[in-house]
């Protein structure tokens, strides 16, 4: 086995288990963070391949301006959203 094939396994791997974190993560920035992991190891494996035009977009969209994306979606999210628990349920009684 070569060094190729070796590096080319090892990049799957971490590909993967970086994907399995961002469906099994409850905490929204790890997914995110793991997500743009992922990007960074997809761009390392076609690096690895032979590819590094898609390398260089899969690091600018893949690991820099999604996860960004998502992070300000999910700070605005968690900004705009009011408490209705138990409280809002107080004071209508």
């Amino acid at each position: 086995m070569t060094v190729f094939w070796l590096m080319d396994y090892l990049l799957l791997a971490l590909t993967l288990g970086c994907a399995v974190l961002v469906v099994r993560l409850r905490n929204l920035s790890g997914a995110v963070m793991a997500l743009s992991a992922v990007g960074a190891f997809l761009s390392l494996l076609f690096v690895v391949l032979g590819a590094p035009d898609d390398a260089h977009s899969e690091i600018v969209v893949g690991s820099i301006a999604l996860p960004v994306l998502y992070l300000v979606a999910i700070g605005k999210a968690r900004a705009e959203v009011r408490d209705t628990g138990d409280l809002a349920e107080r004071e209508r009684r």
